[in-house]
């Protein structure tokens, strides 16, 4: 058995090496953004969380104000990112008008970014609409997935560059 043991050891051992710099080479080569959205009647509100990734936040911030934004060291990057997700995430209700988001906060968690905020809707979720172009001027292979709660219905969406404002839940016909 030993004869095995140490030739498969020093395989592994390379391997192992070998594979680290592939690893962080093609780290985060999909691009996306996940948004859990879900409705509080009691509340009327739509709360929001957005899960990205940091390096992407701080590149769209910096190409935005021309400056070197870094979370957590820039004084005033939750401004700036407020403003940006103002601009990106856009909701209209079932008359069409658009809602106004609400700043709740951020967190950040190893190379993510959680970004919390809502947005008062005290008609309800029926007939609104949704259109996420976060990063899409930055990132061409950017995708941003969306997972929507209302009650007992629930939602998935996907928005990629070039599209415009989806329906939350699809309609049904009876």
């Amino acid at each position: 058995m030993r004869i095995y043991r140490r030739p498969f050891i020093k395989t592994l051992l390379l391997l192992t090496v070998c594979a680290a710099p592939l690893h962080q080479a093609t780290a985060h080569t999909f691009h996306t953004s996940l948004m859990s959205m879900e409705y509080n009647r009691q509340e009327q509100l739509l709360e929001i969380s957005l899960k990205v990734y940091s390096h992407d936040l701080e590149s769209i911030l910096t190409r935005r104000s021309r400056r070197d934004v870094r979370l957590g060291k820039t004084p005033d990057a939750e401004q700036l990112t407020f403003a940006y997700l103002q601009e990106a995430i856009n909701l209209k209700n079932g008359a069409g008008e658009t809602k106004t988001l609400t700043w709740v906060g951020m967190e950040a968690k190893a190379d993510r970014i959680w970004l919390y905020f809502e947005i008062k809707m005290p008609e309800g979720l029926n007939g609104a609409q949704l259109r996420n172009r976060l990063f899409f001027d930055l990132l061409a292979d950017q995708v941003n997935l969306v997972h929507l709660k209302d009650a007992g219905k629930k939602s998935d969406l996907v928005f990629n560059p070039g599209d415009g404002f989806k329906p939350l839940f699809e309609s049904t016909k009876d």
